[in-house]
């Protein structure tokens, strides 16, 4: 195998602009990290016309982006028409709006000046079977990361499985989990082609133990009240209404929201409920004494992983989606569906001792969960699949 020197990275899905700012943030995050490892970075970003409107005057077709470190990426943001994921007899017009996403893709890729040594794409759709076809395009080799909650639900159900054809000169997969290393095994979509394991991480230098009372008063939130804490969207899947029931069924026991969907939960168990810029979750983080997840399906999740980050003991699903980053020594597991296990772990956690404990383990992992050091992991694990084929 030949050492390759990576030096330049073409990178393509769903990534923040300036109407949606925190659109998969998350993607951005490694975009950033793997810039500062000194690696010239360029994003194409396709925008839904449909889907913003008149909206869309407001995202740049290009923009530089800078990281802390003053290190520029590149973002394209084109044009394209989305046709959503709507079912029409045995057609699903998901297929539309991807063909439309990787021709608009294709046509930034193709005027890009100088080689990349890579291309990597942001989930399956709208991100990695473009990736596939620049590769191609280009003669560069593609990657992309697999962290769907869902394969059926989220690919499947909609577009559908995709085709020999459409994986084909596809180098590598950067997957989230065990459990999505696991179910592309078993899916057999992506044949022979090597799968890395890297669990989603955290920035350390944003998301860090903070003075809990200083925190509390700036969110308004009680000094003397056993607070739990939940970041994520007011759906179903997250769990927020859960958690509430339990919380409810406890006495003397209050809960801190931060997320949006179209059902905020209220009450007066309620201390705080407010959508959070990235930037703030720390704060909120630091404000609670637990952090409680009760969700059903992840594919890695990011907000745990920034909650252990802040020291906190964490409550969440008994699923195999934690199994990589969660323990008993840092957790209690509880089936996301049981109003009585999520609200027995919470008053278990009253226990002040045990919660700084788990807390403390939970700081722990969350050091070895580190952005840069996952950005570097896969780096190494792309320049071995280049290496390959150098």
């Amino acid at each position: 195998m030949e050492n390759v020197n990576l030096k330049k990275a073409l990178f393509v899905g769903m990534y923040p602009n300036e109407v949606n700012k925190y659109r998969n943030v998350f993607f951005q995050n490694l975009i950033f990290a793997i810039a500062d490892l000194g690696i010239e970075c360029t994003v194409i970003s396709p925008v839904s016309v449909t889907k913003y409107l008149k909206r869309i005057k407001d995202i740049p077709k290009r923009e530089i982006h800078k990281t802390s470190r003053g290190n520029e990426i590149e973002v394209y943001y084109p044009r394209y028409i989305s046709a959503s994921s709507k079912q029409i007899g045995s057609f699903n017009t998901e297929k539309i709006s991807e063909a439309s996403f990787k021709f608009v893709v294709g046509k930034i890729a193709k005027k890009l000046e100088g080689k990349y040594d890579f291309v990597y794409g942001h989930f399956i759709l709208y991100g990695g079977l473009a990736a596939i076809r620049i590769g191609n395009i280009l003669n560069i080799p593609s990657f992309f990361a697999y962290g769907e909650c869902d394969f059926k639900t989220e690919v499947g159900n909609t577009y559908g499985i995709p085709t020999e054809r459409e994986i084909s000169g596809l180098r590598g997969v950067i997957s989230v989990s065990k459990k999505n290393t696991d179910e592309l095994s078993q899916l057999g979509i992506i044949g022979n082609v090597p799968v890395i394991t890297a669990p989603n991480s955290t920035d350390l230098t944003l998301f860090f133990k903070r003075d809990k009372n200083v925190c509390r008063k700036e969110l308004g939130i009680p000094l003397d009240k056993y607070v739990v804490g939940f970041v994520g969207g007011f759906i179903e899947r997250k769990g927020d209404k859960r958690l509430l029931e339990a919380v409810r069924q406890l006495d003397d026991v209050y809960v801190a929201f931060a997320g949006r969907g179209d059902e905020p939960p209220t009450g007066d168990r309620v201390v705080f409920c407010q959508a959070m810029e990235h930037e703030q979750i720390p704060i909120l983080l630091n404000a609670v004494d637990v952090f409680v997840l009760p969700t059903l399906a992840e594919g890695s999740c990011n907000a745990i992983v920034e909650a252990m980050a802040c020291g906190l003991p964490i409550i969440s699903s008994n699923l195999s989606f934690n199994n990589d980053i969660l323990t008993e020594e840092n957790s209690i597991r509880i089936d996301p569906m049981s109003i009585v296990q999520i609200k027995d772990a919470i008053n278990k956690l009253r226990n002040v001792s045990l919660r700084e404990r788990l807390g403390h383990n939970a700081f722990l992992t969350a050091q070895k969960l580190s952005i840069e050091k996952r950005a570097q992991n896969i780096l190494k694990f792309i320049n071995e699949q280049v290496g390959e084929s150098a």
